[in-house]
């Protein structure tokens, strides 16, 4: 449950023998769920996000080029 004055985005920890990475994007959890059952059957050949940290930027993650990868739904507290 998404508490007032939060905003909900997902943390996300890639790690392949050559990195061990967290960032933060503004995709809710929900949303990447869907976009990787997206991925098994084919319709989208990579996930396209909005990172929020350690800095903002768009990004493509190619899961098959990782190990290992984490996702997390954060709530962070509007200032």
């Amino acid at each position: 449950m998404q508490r007032k004055g939060s905003k909900t985005m997902t943390e996300i920890r890639l790690q392949n023998p050559y990195m061990d990475e967290t960032i933060k994007v503004k995709e809710k959890l929900k949303r990447i769920q869907d976009m990787l059952e997206w991925l098994e059957v084919g319709n989208i050949q990579c996930l396209q996000l909005q990172q929020i940290e350690p800095e903002e930027r768009m990004i493509t993650i190619s899961p098959k080029n990782f190990a290992k990868i984490d996702y997390y739904e954060v709530e962070e507290a509007e200032s």
